[in-house]
């Protein structure tokens, strides 16, 4: 029983309200009390499977499976004769799959004519590959803004907008979808028809071998700064490739 502190009236240990007054009962605290655990001793075997796990549930993810397609490059290093064409494939596979590119094209520096062209283009319509295999280039033409206006975002890359009209009357039909060029940007981060961003590959002492020319991404935005670093060190590996293929 519970006795009520105002009428002194006598109330069941359950009834939350006094019969005798009706007000509400003062309730009784109870202690509570804390048992700390001991601590368990760790299984030392189980970090090596935990790091196992984590390595390969990480590779799933989009940043590690690119990270992974890039040091899949340097097998091409360790076979007797490297296959030039084959490195470029697979280079431009990476960068069209992992990082999610709507176009990507590689162009080299032709010992020919000394002309830059288009070698390896992966997401293109047929009709637009035709056209842009017919291009050709000087280096003036990568190193002044005469024919090309765009802004330099590192020591490598170079952005292209299409506001700027970064493109001739002839190369219009290299885009994927020509059709689209001349529509509004919505955000900083949306691409337009004619947005790409020229990564250069550079030889010894900063000779201009070619370039990875890459559209905004297919979900229509312009590459982040992560993905472009990351198509850096890809060029950066073809440089080191058509160095070592030049010196054989």
């Amino acid at each position: 029983m519970v006795k009520c502190p105002g009428c002194g009236a006598e109330n069941p240990g359950t009834s939350p309200i006094c019969t005798g007054c009706g007000k509400l009962l003062a309730a009784t605290r109870i202690e509570s009390r804390s048992y700390t655990k001991p601590p368990v001793k760790v299984d030392h075997n189980e970090i090596a499977r935990k790091m196992k796990l984590d390595y390969m549930h990480g590779a799933r993810e989009k940043n590690e499976r690119t990270l992974d397609g890039i040091l899949s490059l340097f097998l091409h290093f360790q076979k007797p004769q490297m296959d030039i064409e084959a490195l470029l494939l697979d280079a431009a596979n990476i960068i069209y799959k992992q990082l999610g590119i709507a176009n990507v094209s590689i162009g080299l520096k032709s010992s020919s004519d000394n002309l830059f062209r288009y070698h390896v283009l992966v997401g293109f319509r047929p009709e637009s590959e035709a056209v842009e295999r017919k291009l050709a280039y000087t280096e003036k033409q990568f190193s002044e803004d005469a024919d090309y206006k765009g802004t330099m975002i590192s020591r490598m890359s170079k952005l292209y907008l299409e506001e700027d009209m970064p493109y001739k009357n002839s190369e219009v039909g290299s885009y994927d979808r020509a059709a689209l060029i001349g529509m509004h940007r919505h955000s900083l981060s949306d691409s337009l028809e004619a947005d790409y961003i020229d990564v250069w590959i550079h030889g010894v002492n900063g000779r201009l071998l070619g370039w990875i020319e890459i559209s905004g991404t297919k979900a229509g935005k312009l590459p982040d700064v992560y993905s472009v670093k990351q198509i850096e060190i890809i060029a950066s590996i073809i440089a080191a490739a058509l160095v070592r293929h030049t010196a054989a």
